[in-house]
């Protein structure tokens, strides 16, 4: 028989128990010798977050610090111990200050550890930290690090731009170089290429300047810096010398060491006054009736005095449900997908109405898209309160001064130039039985009529001079003792219209304090041998002349500071020619722009705009040709004065 092996053969049942008990011990004392190395399944588990550390960007002497997350996901203890920072490029990388040199966790317990990055080079960091553990799986575990090298990034306005600047007026613009980055900007070169009317230097900082302003030229130099420290900025100031009043355009070329923007380019444009939209920044409701529809008109106007307003769209981006644009109130082809066009310093109306649905406030935000040159969209506030008292009713109405007769709101109002218009709002009244009280406003005027609501807004019974020929609006919208406003604006039109064969405006803009007196001239060509001079010319020493033709001709009103009006009237103008024309007699200040409107049998036949700077500058307006009615326009600035016959 053959003999099988011991170790072969099948064990008896008192040898298979001690085995089983033995395997047990073993398999719950997994750590006999007590150096943290788990030989069992109960191990301590390392588990870190991130595994890979991406510093962002600092200047040399910053610093910032990223976090890693060091947890036990196992089940015994583990220990974390002789953290390192290892690499050849890992100078820049630290343990932040009072990190632990070593880690207990229990099970399901986590630690975190901040490490700091502070370059000190303009130079690419990468290393490792290492740490131990007593996890028999990653007894060593590194954490890459890696940071960039700081680079500098430059950042300058796209566009200076200059408005409509007469010939030999300079004017001036300062704009700004910046370094954003976190390295030096290494400046190459800074070059101006373009029309000739322009010119760059750059100012030098005295600390006395307030920020951005530069006004003292004495300390401009025309060398370019070499170096724009991190954070730091380097002005230029960009002059405008025109030798003519055609666009102008030039680019200022910085080259420099920023790697994303090699060559950065700054466009400069003159005499093109870019579209610019003004509009109210909140359209306040006030408290408006639940289950009535409250209705508020708004005005936007094209600030610029000569580029058009294009506005694409108006429509609300946030309106609460209760908000709206009223389609048919739109301007232009808006409500069709089209767009509305505004010509220089015109405004265009909409309405906006408020239906509240309960007793909240509500808020919402009207979007209107448009060419603005500096923002794209605009965004207007609208607020208004719910109410479940019934709305006030506004009634307006208004007579010319002098006469007897009313006009309501749905009546139109015919007046002449430099009449006065009385308001009167005594007829609103509110269903509830409380006292409202007024506001009333000016929604739209012609152009150049620099006029308001006096004495008061909120007069029951105000006035509104009409100092040009044109269409004004005005609305009224009353308030309840309770603060509700008025459902329904009530709104009057009162056109101005000239009388005559010949009404000539003129209107000029004032800065805010100052005194720019321009002179009205009207001359008959046919009689008159020389300009500013009896009895032939019409003007502040000569407003009532008699030219013995049956004519009727007056200077109306002599504006010697601020803005006009100035008009000429000429009836039963005999068959002949005559001219127009104007005088700077005082002020200045940067010159002003000055509009001439021509009308011709109560209808508007031109109008024109030129930039007067100083005395003796003369604009010869144009010629007018009765009988034919017909205005040759000759739009030259003279500056020696009146020009011969």
């Amino acid at each position: 028989m053959i003999q099988t092996p011991f170790f072969a053969r099948r064990p008896s049942g008192l040898t298979l128990l001690i085995s089983v008990f033995l395997s047990l011990a073993l398999f719950a004392c997994g750590d006999d010798d007590g150096d943290g190395n788990i030989t069992g399944t109960d191990a301590a588990t390392l588990t870190v977050n991130p595994t890979q550390l991406n510093f962002e960007q600092v200047a040399i002497g910053d610093s910032i610090a990223e976090l890693i997350v060091i947890e036990n996901t196992g089940a015994a203890t583990l220990t974390v111990n002789n953290f390192q920072i290892q690499g050849e490029n890992a100078s820049a990388f630290s343990l932040a200050e009072g990190s632990p040199s070593s880690l207990s966790l229990a099970p399901n317990e986590l630690a975190e550890i901040y490490v700091e990055y502070a370059p000190s080079a303009i130079a690419a960091s990468s290393g490792v930290l290492n740490m131990s553990s007593n996890d028999p799986d990653r007894e060593s575990f590194n954490v890459e690090l890696r940071a960039d090298a700081p680079s500098p990034q430059i950042f300058t306005p796209e566009i200076v731009t200059f408005a409509r600047t007469p010939e030999g007026s300079e004017e001036w613009r300062v704009t700004e170089i910046a370094n954003i980055g976190y390295a030096p900007l290494e400046i190459d070169s800074i070059e101006l290429d373009g029309h000739p009317d322009f010119s760059i230097t750059f100012p030098q900082p005295t600390g006395e300047e307030e920020e951005g302003q530069f006004p003292d030229r004495a300390n401009d130099t025309t060398v370019a810096p070499e170096l724009i420290q991190p954070g730091e900025s380097i002005m230029v100031r960009v002059i405008f010398l025109p030798t003519s009043s055609e666009f102008r355009t030039a680019e200022i070329t910085i080259e420099s060491n920023d790697a994303a923007s090699p060559r950065t380019k700054v466009l400069i444009s003159a005499n093109s006054d870019a579209p610019c939209l003004e509009v109210d920044e909140e359209i306040n409701f006030g408290q408006a009736s639940i289950d009535n529809i409250a209705r508020r008109t708004v005005t936007v106007t094209n600030c610029s005095a000569i580029a058009e307003l294009v506005i694409g769209g108006i429509e609300f981006e946030d309106d609460a449900g209760v908000f709206d644009v009223a389609e048919s109130s739109l301007p232009g082809n808006i409500s069709t997908g089209g767009v509305a066009n505004i010509g220089p310093r015109q405004s265009a109306n909409f309405v906006l109405t408020y239906a509240p649905l309960e007793e909240v406030l509500n808020e919402g935000v009207l979007k209107i898209t448009s060419n603005d040159a500096a923002r794209q969209y605009t965004y207007v506030d609208v607020v208004g309160q719910g109410s479940l008292l019934t709305c006030p009713n506004a009634r307006a109405r208004a007579r010319v001064q002098g006469t007897s007769r009313w006009f309501d709101a749905s009546e139109g109002i015919v007046a002449s130039p430099l009449a006065t218009i009385e308001l009167d709002g005594s007829l609103s009244d509110d269903p509830d039985g409380t006292q409202v009280t007024y506001e009333w406003s000016l929604r739209d005027k012609p152009l150049s009529a620099q006029t308001q609501i006096s004495p008061s807004i909120t007069s029951e019974t105000p006035t509104l001079w009409l100092p040009y020929a044109g269409r004004y609006v005005v609305e009224l919208t009353v308030y309840d003792g309770a603060g509700l406003t008025s459902c329904e604006p009530a709104e009057l039109f009162i056109d101005v219209v000239p009388g005559g064969d010949i009404w000539v405006e003129l209107a000029w803009d004032t800065a805010s304090g100052a005194r720019t007196d321009m002179d009205l001239h009207y001359l008959n060509l046919e009689n008159a041998s020389q300009w500013n001079s009896s009895p032939w010319d019409v003007y502040y020493a000569n407003r009532s002349p008699s030219w013995n033709d049956g004519s009727e001709i007056s200077l109306d009103r002599d504006d010697l500071c601020c803005g006009g009006p100035e008009n000429v009237n000429h009836n039963e103008a005999v068959a002949g020619d005559y001219a127009v024309g104007v005088y700077f007699f005082s002020g200045g200040g940067g010159g002003t722009d000055v509009t001439v409107n021509i009308y011709l049998g109560g209808s508007l036949a031109q109008t024109l705009t030129r930039r007067m700077n100083a005395r003796p500058e003369f604009w010869y307006v144009a010629d007018i040709s009765i009988p034919e009615f017909m205005v040759t326009v000759y739009d030259e600035l003279l500056p020696d004065g009146y020009p011969s016959l």
